[in-house]
């Protein structure tokens, strides 16, 4: 180290001062977490690792659609290179599919940042994305995608049992003090009259659980909904080119008007 101030070096402390100064000027200093954007042939070659996806060309084109997508994949390519290893079969790509679907969708408007899997940072099960609007109002979206099988039935109290099953999985998973929306992706449209059937009974079973000294299952696991509904605010049913949003009337934290607003805009 070289102490200038107070020191003389052969009688010229001024020139080695200046000397010193004018070389420090020079040099740029990189910010703190600055990285170079990779292109988009080296994220995709980082993401996939020379494997056979047929995710591959959908996600080159969300990456080319959309600098913010890319940035996003950037950030998180270690995450999405490892989702991409774990998928070995159809369903598990068609799961990740709808996850970074909806990253891209979301994306398109500039109000929202996103993170991924934030709770599972902290080693808490959560939901998929936290976003946050206006930098400052922040909110969850679980992804979940619906599959055919899981509504290929002819009868209506099959499919709404299937949708109660998956509302009882998910709302587990949803933090308490903060907006949470599901985020639910059908092969098979949804509506959003079999959404209130299904939380209707879920409603009528939990009543029928203080009636019951071994409850069943289906009727235990109603009534864990139901003290654990507040929580969610919200279902989004994603179709083809258009999102319908139900809106829990007794959620503890309602979806702000502009989120909904927002969230309405994406697919138009």
């Amino acid at each position: 180290m070289i102490n200038v101030r107070g020191t003389r070096v052969n009688g010229c402390a001024k020139h080695v001062k200046n000397a010193l100064t004018h070389h420090l000027a020079l040099v740029t200093i990189e910010p703190p977490g600055k990285h170079v954007m990779p292109t988009y042939d080296e994220l995709l070659a980082e993401i996939f690792d020379g494997r056979n996806s047929a995710l591959y060309f959908e996600l080159e084109q969300w990456l080319r659609d959309s600098r913010r997508f890319k940035q996003f994949a950037a950030t998180y390519r270690a995450k999405i290179r490892a989702k991409v290893k774990r998928a070995r079969d159809d369903a598990s790509v068609n799961d990740l599919r709808a996850e970074l679907e909806t990253a891209a969708l979301l994306l398109r408007a500039e109000s929202f940042t996103l993170e991924y899997e934030k709770y599972a940072a902290l080693k808490q099960r959560g939901p998929d994305y936290t976003v946050t609007f206006k930098t400052h109002t922040p909110f969850n979206v679980e992804v979940r995608r619906i599959r055919n099988l899981e509504l290929e039935t002819p009868e209506t109290e099959t499919r709404i049992g299937k949708l109660m099953a998956v509302l009882c999985d998910k709302v587990e998973q949803m933090p308490p003090s903060i907006v949470n929306l599901l985020w639910l992706i059908g092969e098979r449209e949804i509506s959003l009259n079999d959404i209130a059937s299904a939380i209707r009974t879920l409603r009528e079973l939990a009543e029928l659980y203080p009636q019951e000294v071994n409850p069943p299952r289906g009727i235990q696991n109603a009534a864990d909904f139901l003290k654990q509904s507040h929580r969610l605010s919200g279902i989004v049913l994603r179709h083809a080119n258009a999102l319908t949003i139900w809106q829990n009337p007794l959620a503890g934290h309602r979806i702000p008007t502009e989120i909904v607003n927002t969230l309405q805009r994406l697919t138009r």
